[in-house]
């Protein structure tokens, strides 16, 4: 149910939210690590910047980072951004150019099925996302290590910090 630009826009932040610095990347070391084409992660990043899930600072240390908290970004933002967010279906039987008033059978299933998409959008943050038991398989997933100081159950992927909120004045 995900758009490639949906797929690169999350893969991004879970990256973002794993850095254990909370430092700015750079579009071209996010898009090597995703290995995602650097100008059109840019531009996601730039959509995301505007919606401030992330924060963009220029220069030689510049690049991009979370400006919120995982538990802030609610997955239905980051797909709105980016204009990924599924809309009320057009009807496939629709006679014409125009609209039918009345729902067909088809378009009430599809209209279902695109609210309790949207419902869950709404109502899964990133932090959801990043729960260990969000992870298939053998890795219980990067985004919490054993608070009794336990080796951290994936070994490849570095321990996340607490990010900081940036707060507006």
């Amino acid at each position: 149910m995900l758009t490639q630009t949906a797929d690169y826009a999350l893969r991004a932040l879970i990256y973002l939210a794993h850095d254990p610095d909370d430092g700015y990347h750079q579009t071209c070391d996010l898009a090597k690590a995703l290995n995602t084409p650097a100008n059109y992660l840019g531009k996601i990043l730039q959509l995301l910047r505007q919606r401030q899930i992330v924060e963009s600072q220029r220069g030689m240390n510049g690049g991009f980072r979370l400006c919120r908290l995982p538990e802030q970004i609610r997955l239905f933002d980051v797909l709105d951004a980016i204009e990924a967010v599924p809309q009320d279906p057009a009807c496939p039987l629709r006679e014409g150019n125009g609209r039918q008033m009345e729902l067909c059978l088809l378009h009430r299933r599809f209209a279902a099925i695109a609210a309790s998409y949207v419902k869950f959008l709404k109502e899964t943050t990133l932090e959801d996302v990043l729960q260990p038991d969000s992870f298939p398989g053998a890795c219980p997933g990067p985004a919490h290590f054993p608070k009794d100081g336990a080796e951290y159950p994936c070994p490849d992927v570095p321990r996340p910090a607490q990010l900081r909120v940036l707060v507006a004045q």
